[in-house]
């Protein structure tokens, strides 16, 4: 098994309107994947009431893990945001 840090993050704007990421939870897990460590992260936080528009999901390794590097994340955007449609 395999340790990762998921961090779960909420896109807003400043008062000038520039964008960021707001960290709004972070959570290591042991799993055999960085897909299995999002699904089990994701059923330990409440992501619902979260409502993250961004997770990240980072390899940490461990002692006996020399080949693998901690800068190597994968970036999972949420696209269930949907634009209002006009109506007539």
């Amino acid at each position: 098994m395999n340790s990762y840090r998921v961090s779960f993050y909420k896109d807003l704007c400043n008062s000038d309107g520039h964008r960021f990421k707001c960290l709004q939870r972070q959570i290591e897990v042991q799993s055999d994947g960085p897909s299995q460590a999002l699904i089990l992260a994701e059923r330990l936080v409440d992501n619902e009431r979260l409502n993250a528009d961004c997770v990240e999901v980072m390899h940490l390794p461990g002692h006996h893990e020399f080949e693998q590097r901690a800068d190597h994340a994968a970036v999972t955007h949420k696209s269930h945001m949907e634009q209002p449609r006009a109506t007539d």
